[in-house]
């Protein structure tokens, strides 16, 4: 079973989701969202981040198209995964995020206005999916 402070991101071109769970990965809060606006402001308020919660793993959701194959999108991903990678000193994984935008703004529809401004944008709910995702395929790939 997974365990430790993961922190998921959902990397956009204009902003990035950022979701994390406690040390037990049984709880998962979106955080609000960064805007991408500058690469080193935003590896930096990232590095803050990490910090603060005290974050073991980094998950970034990596876009996939449907048929599994990678595109121009998955390419810039990759390149934000190594510069990241290369700025700090911990495990940077890609997950597959297929879909996680379509089941965020099923929950966003469903939020306040005010709810809607504490995470800024939907990014931040699609970091969430894909945290739940990819802690729950690790706990279904323990042995019973």
């Amino acid at each position: 079973m997974r365990q430790g402070r993961f922190l998921a991101l959902d990397y956009g071109s204009k902003n990035v989701g950022l979701a994390c769970c406690d040390e037990l990965c049984v709880t998962i809060q979106p955080l609000a969202s960064l805007p991408n606006i500058r690469p080193r402001d935003l590896i930096n308020r990232i590095k803050r981040i990490i910090l603060e919660r005290q974050i073991d793993e980094l998950v970034v959701g990596m876009p996939l198209r449907m048929d599994g194959s990678a595109g121009d999108a998955a390419r810039r991903v990759r390149a934000f995964i190594d510069t990241l990678g290369a700025a700090i000193h911990l495990p940077v994984r890609s997950f597959d995020e297929r879909l996680s935008t379509v089941e965020a703004l099923e929950v966003w529809n469903l939020m306040s206005q005010r709810q809607r401004r504490k995470y800024r944008t939907v990014d931040s709910l699609a970091a969430a999916c894909i945290l739940e995702r990819y802690i729950e395929e690790g706990k279904s790939c323990e042995p019973a």
